[in-house]
């Protein structure tokens, strides 16, 4: 068995497999080779905090948000963090990406855990998935991480294709609002190398800025319906599988169905960014993050 340890947007996820592997007796030489791994040690040591109730030392909160943390601890590295943003009454789990003043992940995209994004209204507003893995961070952790008192944060998109080109776009401002407002998206100006597929370089109905969040069980798009060729829609995130702040319904959508390597070309349904590389190509990484400013 090799196992190989890497640090990047790709590489670092060894996930439940291989915890559940490095758990087995027969393991003991696989545990001494990884953990000769500071990255991993970090990470390892992260995963195995108390849970839920946060009663021990090991899961004191850490900070309101990883760029905090990494105030607070200039050599923090790469890991799972426990963070209670200002006026919320419960912690939660993110992962810190701690390169360039840190960022809180909030998505996680690239096909190790198979992870299935078609859910409802429910799942992602709560969330799903495992900080360090594929996951969903949850609409109403976004809503109260990005709306904290007398601060500001920015959006980072990262993309990575199967022929291991990588593109980034990113964002001046980034908040979505309550429930009660279905955790409509806000963006600032557009900076970086993907594209702004948010907003779409066509027509006005293509913008998914200042749009709500839709699921298959919560539909509200604006498509009335939206006409394709001879195709009706009626509801984007029925159509393509995924919950997302769609218009009519829109140039982007991470949370669509991730599609292998020589099996990514031709899908409705993908992790699109269509000013990037146009449907039907679907991205082999995505990932979300957000840092304060």
């Amino acid at each position: 068995m090799t196992v190989i340890i890497k640090h990047g947007l790709v590489k670092r996820q060894w996930c439940q497999a291989t915890m559940y592997l490095l758990m087995q007796p027969e393991a003991i030489f696989l545990n001494i080779a990884i953990f000769l791994s500071p990255y991993f040690q970090s990470v390892y040591s992260r995963e195995h905090q108390t849970p839920k109730d946060c009663k021990s030392d090991e899961c004191k909160v850490e900070g309101i948000d990883c760029t905090h943390i990494k105030e607070l601890v200039p050599k923090a590295s790469n890991g799972v963090y426990m963070i209670q943003p200002v006026r919320t009454s419960k912690p939660f789990k993110v992962f810190c990406d701690m390169k360039d003043g840190g960022w809180t992940i909030f998505q996680i995209r690239n096909g190790l855990d198979s992870l299935n994004f078609q859910k409802g209204w429910a799942e992602y507003k709560k969330g799903f998935g495992h900080p360090s893995c594929e996951h969903w961070l949850g609409l109403e952790n976004i809503h109260l991480l990005t709306n904290q008192a007398n601060k500001k944060f920015k959006l980072r998109v990262e993309l990575k294709d199967f022929e291991d080109n990588s593109a980034h776009a990113e964002y001046s401002e980034f908040w979505i609002d309550s429930e009660t407002e279905f955790y409509r998206l806000h963006l600032g100006n557009y900076s970086g190398n993907a594209g702004d597929a948010f907003r779409g370089p066509g027509p006005p109905e293509d913008d998914q800025n200042g749009h709500m969040f839709s699921t298959y069980d919560q539909d509200n798009d604006d498509c009335k319906p939206c006409i394709f060729g001879d195709t009706a829609i009626e509801s984007c995130s029925a159509m393509f599988g995924s919950g997302w702040w769609f218009s009519q319904c829109g140039m982007a959508d991470l949370n669509g169905d991730w599609h292998s390597k020589d099996n990514n070309i031709g899908w409705l349904s993908g992790v699109h960014w269509k000013t990037w590389k146009e449907v039907p190509y679907s991205f082999k990484v995505s990932q979300l993050e957000v840092q304060s400013v």
